[in-house]
């Protein structure tokens, strides 16, 4: 087939996707990758025709949006920033460029977020499915919306029906008027099913973490999670001089998280961990994190594959994204989940439920006597280590890659 991907989002969206499409290529089929600039010298590195999408990208406005988010309570404040900020600021030139580069192609692939590339789709008559990567978002009698407790299946889906309604009025007229604005047809409900294919939604979520529920539409399939192949790692010799050098640190990766405080973070970890008495390496990511100064048992790295990492470690201090919550499951550590926003608090409540992480610590209200404490409560469970383990076993026996690259070829009749 000639599929056309879009490729939407922060690196936590777009790199499981390479994956799938690095999975494609090599069953045969004809890739094109549409992205921002950013991601082009992974895409071609992978094999993939390449076709440069959409606005630059800015961090520092990123930084600002995440200044905004973070101290927000009210989880429909942050998704309105995302729709705005995220989505359709520079979503017609987004549609445009998609538009082009679709033309030609026989299906496609898009983000459940990403409605101007859905929308080019639909404008080329193309099939196009979905890929997501966290179902707390797809209303089920057996759990509540991830902001509510668990209340039994009744009231479980007369909180869905709240969620559904206040989601409608508040996101729908956003996303409408910019399809109208480009000639197509309004949809409804985007913030929980109209985001989704019609078709086939892919779930690159594992369904040893969030068995999937037998109230689920049909149209969406878990598949497992979607790991990029990394390439040849060699690590400094500073970074493993210090791992030889003491017991195995606790790794801190908030991913693309951060805002404009890189420095005020950085401190306010440093004073955890200095509390925990513990060692530590903290990854910069797009935060920045990281002093220039050195400081006794704790180093600060930049880009380190999870998969190298991770494994090194005691626990991990993470945000609660979908592929670092996996990756921290995958290498059988109990984690200390802070949350950011949207689905990271979903992720969160998992791991608790799953006995391999303590209660979530939001970043608004994380302070170090808070996140030290948290570690420590880690540290001192060994049946959270067990746990974890065992988990980490059943996690790495999936094949998420095989099994949504054979559910995307069975779907196109």
């Amino acid at each position: 087939m000639k599929i056309v991907v879009a490729a939407w989002g922060t690196t936590g969206d777009v790199y499981p996707l390479l994956a799938v499409v690095e999975r494609l290529l090599r069953r045969g089929h004809e890739v094109r990758v549409c992205a921002p600039a950013l991601y082009k010298e992974r895409i071609q590195h992978i094999g993939a025709d390449y076709r440069e999408v959409g606005i630059a990208f800015e961090l520092k406005q990123f930084h600002k949006a995440m200044d905004d988010i973070i101290p927000m309570r009210d989880p429909l404040r942050p998704l309105l920033v995302i729709v705005k900020e995220g989505i359709l600021r520079g979503g017609e030139k987004w549609y445009h460029d998609c538009l082009s580069a679709m033309k030609g192609y026989e299906l496609a692939l898009c983000h459940s977020g990403d409605i101007p590339g859905q929308e080019a789709a639909i404008r080329l008559g193309l099939p196009w499915f979905t890929h997501s990567y966290c179902p707390g978002f797809v209303p089920t009698r057996f759990s509540a919306p991830y902001m509510f407790p668990n209340c039994g299946t009744f009231l479980n889906a007369s909180l869905w029906k709240l969620v559904e309604f206040r989601l409608t009025r508040a996101v729908d007229a956003y996303f409408n008027n910019f399809i109208t604005a480009i000639g197509g047809e309004p949809r409804r409900n985007f913030a929980l099913d109209g985001i989704y294919s019609p078709k086939l939604n892919l779930i690159a979520a594992s369904p040893t973490l969030c068995p999937p529920p037998d109230d689920f539409p049909e149209k969406h399939e878990f598949t497992g999670v979607w790991f990029l192949d990394e390439p040849a790692y060699t690590p400094p010799s500073a970074l493993l001089d210090f791992l030889a050098n003491g017991p195995p640190p606790i790794i801190v990766s908030f991913g693309s998280m951060g805002g404009t405080n890189a420095e005020e973070t950085t401190e306010l970890l440093i004073a955890a961990i200095k509390k925990t008495g513990q060692r530590a390496i903290i990854q910069s990511g797009w935060g920045q994190l990281g002093l220039d100064a050195e400081v006794q048992d704790i180093f600060f790295s930049d880009y380190v594959p999870h998969r190298w990492l991770f494994p090194q470690a005691s626990c991990i201090v993470h945000h609660g994204g979908a592929g670092t919550t996996a990756s921290a499951c995958r290498a059988k550590l109990p984690s200390v989940v802070v949350p950011h926003h949207a689905d990271q608090f979903y992720w969160a409540k998992r791991l608790v439920k799953l006995g391999i992480a303590p209660k979530c610590l939001p970043r608004r209200s994380m302070t170090p006597s808070r996140l030290a404490k948290r570690i420590e409560s880690v540290l001192a469970d060994t049946l959270m280590t067990e746990r974890a383990q065992t988990l980490g076993e059943k996690l790495n026996a999936e094949d998420g890659l095989t099994t949504a690259v054979e559910l995307i070829e069975a779907s196109v009749v």
